[in-house]
């Protein structure tokens, strides 16, 4: 048994305590120092006047606080009909066959036979760049954030510990902004100048659907722009065997938000500041699928064809815009079509889709919008730190290949 060192202390709070108790009323006691200094016209001043001064201020009137903006009748914005939106964090209930119908579009099994020719042969030494991409972006970035709550569905009601890491979005926009420069870096000026990348840019479109107004009211996590459009991969009148999907007994507006406080301009990402400017022409988005913010109001997963239909929407809005930028805001049949290139992703797995808008008309059952697929493609299989060190396993060069594939088209 081990002796311990007795402490000779004692609490004297309440000492303390009993004796502030008892003085509480004692009063302060006059003394005559004040009465000697004024015999000798010393003037005497309280020591927080001269440590704190009063300052005479000027009474400012200040402006009348806003109106209170109230969401009725009386809102600068609202409007008698109600308009649907779709926004970036809203999942259409029936997936990609919903969006076909909205935007009156068939879907092709298999990108253009000039895209698939195009597949450069890139250098050894590029993969290693691509590979150093991913460690910074996926392993090596220090930034922490706190991450998304785990949930067991076979066990709801564990709680499991808060992780701290590099949040999905972060990832995602690291390994976007990597990519694009080492394609600039490759592809060499004559490429590079004919191409112009924004990030983070809103989109707008209002449009007539049936008796419904509906609005996709998106943002665009990254648009490359061009001097020049992209040629139109098949004749618009192709196709006409195709029909569109059907999701009866449900509408086609499933899901979809309803709101009477909205506008109807559109929204374009070449602002009108920028009017002069000679990229001018959308040529590929990419839209990011984050599970933090995407999410089906049923709580329920969301499918591979929710996001699927949730890029045909973007790059729906994306080409129907610059449509209307080109031709006119009243324009419902096009001079020529037009193609954007999209690539969906969620940090790890990419999809590479390419959309051709044949006509504004959504009503139309004649011509039809075309969109080509490919099946989803995973850059890796894991990229994270094994026992402390950082480990690649699974990585894909296919990926980035097509990347540059789709950098390149129109050049």
């Amino acid at each position: 048994m081990k002796l311990t060192q007795v402490l000779c202390k004692h609490h004297i709070g309440r000492t303390i305590r009993q004796m502030w108790y008892q003085r509480r009323q004692r009063k302060v006691t006059e003394t005559e120092t004040e009465r000697h200094l004024s015999q000798f016209r010393i003037q005497i001043k309280d020591a927080l006047d001269l440590i704190k001064p009063k300052v005479e201020r000027e009474n400012i009137e200040l402006p009348p606080r806003p109106p209170r903006v109230t969401y009725d009748e009386t809102h600068p914005a609202w409007k008698t009909r109600t308009c649907l939106i779709v926004r970036d964090h809203n999942v259409l209930q029936e997936g990609l066959p919903q969006a076909q119908i909205l935007t009156n579009t068939i879907s092709l099994s298999d990108l253009p036979s000039s895209i698939e020719d195009s597949l450069p042969d890139l250098p050894g030494h590029v993969d290693d760049i691509v590979k150093r991409a991913i460690y910074n972006s996926s392993i090596f970035d220090a930034y922490q954030e706190k991450l998304p709550v785990k949930k067991d569905p076979l066990r709801p009601a564990w709680v499991f510990p808060r992780d701290f890491g590099i949040s999905n979005g972060r990832r995602m926009r690291n390994l976007s902004r990597k990519f694009l420069q080492i394609c600039e870096s490759i592809s060499g000026p004559s490429v590079a100048e004919k191409r112009c990348i924004l990030y983070n840019e809103p989109m707008k479109l209002s449009f007539d659907k049936e008796t419904d107004l509906i609005q996709f009211k998106l943002k665009s996590d990254v648009v490359i722009m061009s001097a020049s459009p992209l040629k139109s991969i098949d004749d618009p009148d192709s196709h006409v065997e195709i029909d569109l999907p059907s999701i009866y007994p449900l509408h086609h507006t499933i899901s979809l938000d309803k709101t009477n406080f909205y506008r109807t301009e559109d929204v374009y990402p070449i602002r009108s500041v920028n009017i002069l400017s000679p990229w001018k022409n959308v040529h590929t988005i990419f839209a990011f699928h984050n599970p933090r913010k995407v999410r089906n109001l049923t709580e329920l997963a969301v499918t591979e064809s929710q996001i699927a239909g949730c890029t045909m929407i973007k790059s729906y809005t994306a080409a129907a815009s610059c449509a209307r930028y080109r031709f006119g805001a009243s324009v419902t049949e096009l001079p020529e079509p037009v193609t954007v290139q999209a690539v969906q992703t969620d940090g790890r797995r990419y999809q590479f889709f390419v959309f051709q808008l044949n006509s504004l008309d959504v009503n139309d059952a004649g011509v039809k919008n075309f969109w080509y697929t490919l099946p989803p493609l995973a850059l890796y299989e894991k990229a994270q730190y094994d026992d402390g060190r950082p480990v690649l396993e699974g990585y894909n060069p296919e990926v980035f290949r097509r990347i540059v594939a789709f950098y390149r088209n129109g050049s």
